[in-house]
Formats: structure tokens, C-alpha cells, sequence
């Protein structure tokens, strides 16, 4: 597969951007964030917007400043809340790419992008534009030999319980391209790393996302990966009844 959603669904994020000099800096977080990454910059090439990295070393000589997207708006992640206070106290313009809100950020951004309906309640203000590595633009000839994949969360937003036997897909992986790969490798994956999920449409598989520890992923599933064809599940056990009953009823429609 290719792009999850076309290049016109990320019109009004990036169009505001063209003819700018852009300055663009990342979340602190995992190979979810590198995800998003890497579609941001695939989608800036395609867009023609002429950016650079920036550090905050020094002041950036640039038009506006452009915080990646993810899911670190407010307080729970203090090592971005306070890039952005860094980021804010320059006093260049700045735009936040499509993020979710764990709580409140009332700060004076330009512009804020906010990727599921449940964040908008955080920032009313806020344009509802869908994740950026939606539009990634991937394709593997990896065959798919293994069933069924179950990788779990291990960090502050874990909420379902973990078998002794899961893996989490952020610490096995370092790059984008290993989650991919990594996704690719199974059939079926039931899975509550967005971005993991998020990986195995890209690749065509049959993925069942779980719920985090705040609204994020099920607004996310209930905001656009339902009609991507993405399955939602409260826990493990439903998951995996899910997808036997669905091997039932394929039997049954055979």
C-alpha cells in the first residue's frame, strides 16, 4: 500500500507553510514521533517548502517556527512543554503540526493543529487536520509469515495489562523503517502504539488498536482510522475475540 490518505487532506496544514523559511523542531519522544517525521518531511518536499532543522543553539533566521506533530501537547511530557516555552521565548512565529492535548496549553501559537476530535475539548481554538504520517508515502515487498503479532505499550501511557510475552514495538525499534518492517512481517496485529498501528495499515495489515492511558488513541481510531480500516478493542481478551469471530464468519460466508 501507499498513502493512507491522499495529498489533499494535508492542504491546509502545509499550504500556510509555502513561500515561508521554515524552521522545524520534534518532539523528545520514540520511533512513533520518527514516524511522524519522516512523513512531515516527505509531505514538505512534495508541498515545496523550504525548511530547516533548528536546535534553538542560536536564534534561527527564519519566517515561522514549526513544532512536529504527535501527541505531547500539555503536561504529561515536561521535556517538550518546555522546548515549546524555549521555542515561544524567541519570539518567531510558531505553528504546532497535528498533535493530540493531554491537557490544557493555553500559549500564544500561531496557529495549532489538533489530529482527533477528542483533543479539540484541550483547545477549542484549534484545526482538526489529520496525523501527518497518514501521508506517508511507503511500500514493501515483505511477505507477511507470521500470524498474529501482539505488541504492547511499556511507559506512562500503558492502560491494558501486558502478557508476559508481549513486546513493545518502541523499544525493539530505533528507526521508522523498523516498524514498518517490523509490522509488515505478520498478518494480523493487535497493538496499542498508535503509530505502530498506524504502521501495519500502511502495510496492509488486519490491525486492532487499543486504548492508551487518555483519549488519544480511541479518538484517533473514532477520527479517521475507522474508515482506514483499522479495528478498535477495549482489551486483549476482545480483540482476540474479535478476530476469531471474524475467522468464524469468513468460514460460515465460504
Amino acid at each position: 500500500m501507499a498513502r493512507l490518505l491522499p495529498i489533499e487532506a494535508f492542504q491546509d496544514v502545509l499550504r500556510p507553510l509555502v513561500g515561508q523559511r521554515v524552521g522545524l523542531f520534534t518532539s523528545r519522544g520514540n520511533v512513533g514521533d520518527a514516524l511522524i517525521l519522516l512523513a512531515t518531511l516527505q509531505l514538505f518536499n512534495e508541498f515545496g517548502i523550504r525548511w530547516q532543522m533548528v536546535d534553538f543553539a542560536k536564534v534561527p533566521d527564519v519566517d515561522q517556527l514549526v513544532f512536529g506533530g504527535g501527541g505531547s501537547m500539555g503536561t504529561l511530557y515536561r521535556g517538550n512543554w518546555e522546548l515549546r516555552a524555549r521555542a515561544l521565548a524567541l519570539g518567531i512565529p510558531l505553528t504546532v503540526l497535528p498533535q493530540s492535548f493531554n491537557s490544557r496549553e493555553d500559549r500564544p501559537f500561531a496557529r495549532v493543529y489538533v489530529r482527533e476530535r477528542g483533543s479539540l475539548r484541550f483547545c477549542e481554538h484549534g484545526l482538526l487536520a489529520p496525523d501527518l504520517a497518514l501521508g506517508l508515502d511507503y511500500e514493501t515487498r515483505i511477505p507477511a509469515t507470521r500470524d498474529l503479532g501482539v505488541f504492547l505499550r511499556k511507559d506512562c501511557e500503558r492502560r491494558v495489562p501486558r502478557p508476559w510475552l508481549a513486546r513493545d514495538p518502541a523499544r525493539i525499534c530505533r528507526v521508522p523503517e523498523d516498524y514498518l518492517r517490523l509490522a509488515a512481517k505478520y498478518r494480523r496485529i493487535i497493538t496499542d502504539r498508535l503509530h505502530f498501528a498506524i504502521s501495519a495499515l500502511i502495510v496492509g495489515r488486519d490491525t486492532t488498536l487499543l486504548p492508551n492511558s487518555y483519549h488519544k488513541n480511541q479518538s484517533m481510531y473514532e477520527t479517521w482510522l475507522k474508515d482506514l480500516g483499522c479495528r478498535f478493542a477495549a482489551g486483549l481478551d476482545e480483540a482476540r475475540r474479535n478476530l476469531a469471530e471474524g475467522r468464524s464468519e469468513k468460514r460460515k460466508a465460504a
